[in-house]
């Protein structure tokens, strides 16, 4: 389960030169180490993201980032780089557990084998909450001692985990049903929202964000299972005029985390502002940033010269859905993690349950549902 066993910084170091002569996704140079400058331990932190810039998740990610460079005093510095551009989004977790960069912010389900705890957001209907989901993570991954060995055994340190935002369904025809998914190729992301699809006889395809445009163009798939990301910042709804939310609610996560070795290495002030800002954004301010962000996202969704409908189904479509699989879909969720090396998969279920029962904040406004409501108006 381990992406990278734990060792010396310098024998990281040394493998990381020869990984980047065989892994084209990495370009060369990339610094790792947490490097330290001066006296005071001042240290330089090399990011890699697969947060496109102007999505809600690249607004969490640069929340955090800044402040921690400000809280630091500039203690702490970024070296900021462009999503995809040094490695590859299924390649993140990897940079990062071995020393070839510092700081990784990717979805874990792009390696779904390395993080068991933080898929418990896939099980389909009970993420209806962002702000009470990343909160409960955060917890989970402080407090419960198996989903902390997680990160550990992979050499991270967990930051944050938080949601996508919630799934839409793009098509070509208007879907309103289980029953209107079956016969669909769609992209989709998520290992329960997967096998939820297959359930309902939709042939899933795994496609990168990156990817999802040239795959519906190319007839790879025919539909896609995603956020609002997706028509929007990929451009897919120059491709699929039909969105639909069918009240599946969240569906992946978006991961950041710290090289364990580097985050170890640092004075113990430093490591307290590590923290500090990461319960902060766990506990309010990265659900601001969030939808401040997918605010944003809602003019150029709906002014699509191509958009024909944006809804969602009707309530007791998904409750009916909703209660023939729920059960079964986490019973399916522990036995997958415990496969994929999670200790105790049925107690982090329940404590990540019931921290999401306490910590969810009703009054947090969700801007998909916001935005399907202005299309309506319309």
């Amino acid at each position: 389960m381990s992406i990278f066993p734990k060792g010396s910084k310098a024998l990281a170091a040394t493998a990381a030169v020869g990984a980047l002569a065989l892994l084209p996704a990495c370009s060369e140079g990339v610094v790792g180490g947490g490097e330290g400058n001066g006296a005071e331990g001042e240290v330089t932190l090399t990011l890699v993201t697969s947060a496109l810039d102007g999505t809600a998740n690249a607004a969490v990610q640069d929340w955090y980032l800044d402040e921690l460079e400000e809280r630091s005093e500039g203690r702490i510095e970024i070296e900021r780089t462009e999503a995809y551009s040094l490695c590859d989004a299924t390649e993140i977790a990897d940079c990062v557990g071995d020393g070839r960069a510092d700081l990784g912010v990717t979805i874990p389900d792009y390696t779904p084998q390395y993080f068991p705890s933080t898929s418990v957001v896939s099980i389909p209907f009970i993420g209806q909450n962002w702000q009470g989901i990343t909160h409960a993570l955060h917890d989970l991954h402080r407090e419960n001692d198996d989903a902390v060995a997680v990160m550990t055994n992979n050499n991270l340190h967990h930051l944050a985990t938080w949601p996508v935002g919630r799934m839409l369904i793009g098509t070509h025809e208007p879907v309103e049903s289980p029953e209107d998914l079956s016969g669909l190729s769609t992209r989709a992301s998520g290992p329960l929202a997967i096998q939820l699809f297959e359930g309902e006889g939709v042939n899933v395809v795994s496609l990168p964000a990156n990817e999802a445009y040239e795959g519906v163009e190319r007839g790879v798939v025919d539909s896609i299972a995603a956020s609002i990301d997706f028509p929007v910042n990929y451009q897919l709804n120059e491709l699929l005029p039909y969105w639909t939310d069918p009240g599946f609610g969240e569906y992946s996560a978006f991961g950041m985390w710290l090289n364990l070795e580097t985050y170890e290495s640092m004075p113990e002030d430093l490591q307290e502002v590590v923290d500090e800002v990461a319960a902060e954004l766990a506990a309010g301010a990265g659900a601001e940033a969030f939808f401040d962000q997918a605010a944003e996202q809602c003019p150029p969704m709906l002014e699509a010269e191509n958009l024909e409908g944006f809804d969602r189904w009707d309530e007791e479509v998904t409750a009916n859905w909703e209660a023939e699989t729920e059960d079964s879909l986490q019973s399916a969720w522990v036995e997958m993690a415990e496969d994929q090396g999670l200790e105790n998969a049925y107690q982090v279920l329940e404590d990540y349950l019931a921290s999401l029962e306490e910590l969810a904040d009703p009054s947090v406004e969700d801007a998909t549902l916001s935005c399907i409501d202005q299309f309506a108006d319309q």
